[in-house]
């Protein structure tokens, strides 16, 4: 496992857990639990699919290392954002009175983000499969001994 892959999947796993707190400390109506469960699970959505997709290209040096780029930006977007709003809710009573879209927004913005990054990945591994599918096969030291010598 290479270092950004372990930390795309730590930052990944961070941000989503922040998120949530950050959500839950703003949302005030609990009594709509179905609906509070769909706003969660759709927040957490987007870093935890990114900490899956960076653990199953954990070995791969530039794939981790892009997964990590992009784990940074959904973490620092999407805290920041958040962690703004959160600042307002606390600080102005006008801001806690009208509904704030961001709790949706910030999920749609990262999906956008990890699933152009995992279709620049699944493009990359398609042609690198493509390439080696048609590489010729290297021929061991037996088989080039006899390809060598001249035939009679």
């Amino acid at each position: 496992m290479t270092r950004h892959a372990r930390e795309a999947v730590s930052l990944a796993v961070a941000a989503a857990l922040g998120e949530v707190v950050l959500v839950a400390f703003m949302t005030t109506d609990w009594s709509a639990v179905g609906a509070n469960v769909l706003l969660f699970a759709f927040l957490v959505g987007p870093p935890l699919f990114l900490a899956m997709t960076a653990w199953r290209r954990r070995t791969h040096p530039a794939r981790s290392r892009l997964l990590f780029v992009v784990a940074v930006v959904i973490a620092v977007g999407g805290l920041g954002v958040l962690g703004w709003d959160l600042y307002r809710y606390s600080t102005n009573a006008q801001f806690r009175r009208t509904p704030n879209m961001h709790g949706l927004i910030v999920p749609i913005v990262q999906w956008v983000v990890i699933l152009a990054a995992w279709l620049v990945l699944v493009v990359q591994e398609g042609r690198d499969k493509h390439t080696a599918k048609s590489a010729p096969l290297p021929l061991s030291g037996a088989e080039k001994q006899t390809s060598t010598r001249p035939q009679s």
